[in-house]
């Protein structure tokens, strides 16, 4: 599987700095968790819609967002500007957005956190190429390093999910520059 937007090394340099500072990796597990339990659980949908919003700005034309639930995924797939290197940054960091265009709605850095409420493998597609996330994979790469065990076993396995981004093969649907999916976790 190729990957276009880098994520190994991102990886690598997100591993490297938690396992030199385990404070590091607590503050990033604990501000997810903010997010999610806290200011951005009833969030969702207004930030899936402020995102395609954005990426219609970004692209200079009206936008499109078609919200589907397919075998137990909810998919948001949107017209506009398509993944880029600089929204996978943002996508794997906090309050990091590169957004800084007045004409944009999320310019914040956090409100991607918001599908952490509904899943634990959260996928952005596009035409460039993809990304996603995987709760289990981030934990297992935790897991894997020395410095971070008393601190996973003190969280009862809970890590940031968003901060270890993996590539993603599929495309979005013909039609659509990029596609949200989000496996329903259970009760969700």
């Amino acid at each position: 599987m190729t990957d276009p937007f880098r994520t190994a090394a991102v990886r690598e340099r997100v591993l490297a700095a938690w396992a030199a500072s385990p404070a590091r990796f607590r503050e990033d597990a604990n501000a997810e968790q903010d997010l999610t339990h806290g200011a951005y659980r009833d969030r969702l949908l207004v930030e899936l819609a402020q995102n395609a919003a954005d990426a219609a700005a970004r692209a200079g034309r009206p936008g499109r967002l078609r919200l589907s639930l397919v075998d137990g995924e909810l998919r948001a797939a949107n017209t506009g500007a398509p993944l880029d290197p600089a929204g996978v940054e943002a996508l794997a960091t906090l309050r990091a957005s590169a957004k800084r265009d007045g004409g944009t709605v999320g310019r914040f850095g956090v409100g991607f956190a918001a599908v952490l409420t509904v899943s634990d493998a959260p996928a952005v597609l596009s035409a460039a190429g993809g990304v996603r996330f995987s709760a289990a994979e981030t934990r297992a790469l935790v897991a894997a390093v020395p410095a971070l065990a008393e601190e996973l076993a003190r969280r009862g396995g809970q890590v940031p999910v968003l901060r270890l981004p993996f590539p993603a093969a599929e495309t979005p649907p013909a039609g659509w520059d990029t596609e949200v999916r989000l496996p329903l976790r259970d009760g969700a």
